[in-house]
């Protein structure tokens, strides 16, 4: 007898309210809430996922915050989410894209994904990596692990060329949207 395992799954409104929530959480309670987290496996993180920016890194660069804001949240284009197209696994590299709120350019910034150890405490996570596209000018990397069913807490890190270590900027969060 097999047992079939089902992945959550939330509705756009019901990931905006968990979002929401964890927004009031501080950066402090978020690097607790990372670490207890999980590698997130492929099925429960496929297709499209909601998101949204929470807490900044109040150690970050200057630099940081103003980048995002201007490639993610502007009135121009907004960042709605991720979507996971191909399958990653243990020594397999996965795919995907960035969703926006965009008639223009919807779906940007690809990734390649993979199952790695995090750069803040070397347990297994999901990597989202932009460095090997062309016109990458910054070295950019999200960590993500699973909080909860269908909630995934990601760590955005990024470095300009001249700087020796990748910066964890923000935490941001992803939702799993219903197929």
């Amino acid at each position: 007898m097999t047992t079939v395992k089902t992945v959550k799954r939330y509705s756009l409104e019901e990931a905006q309210t968990i979002i929401t929530r964890l927004k009031r959480d501080t950066f402090d309670n978020l690097n607790r809430l990372f670490k207890e987290g999980k590698a997130p496996p492929f099925d429960e993180i496929e297709g499209e996922t909601a998101s949204g920016m929470l807490a900044w890194n109040p150690q970050a660069p200057w630099w940081g915050k103003p980048l995002a804001m201007i490639c993610f949240d502007n009135p121009l284009s907004r960042w709605t989410g991720k979507m996971f197209n191909t399958p990653f696994s243990e020594g397999k590299t996965g795919a995907g894209l960035n969703l926006f709120q965009n008639r223009i350019k919807p779906r940007r910034f690809p990734f390649l994904t993979r199952s790695e150890k995090a750069i803040s405490d070397q347990n297994p996570c999901l990597t989202v990596d932009y460095n090997r596209f062309p016109g990458t000018v910054f070295s950019t990397r999200d960590e993500l692990r699973r909080i909860d069913d269908g909630v995934f807490l990601g760590q955005a890190y990024s470095k300009l060329p001249w700087d020796k270590k990748r910066w964890l900027l923000t935490y941001f969060a992803l939702c799993a949207l219903g197929k």
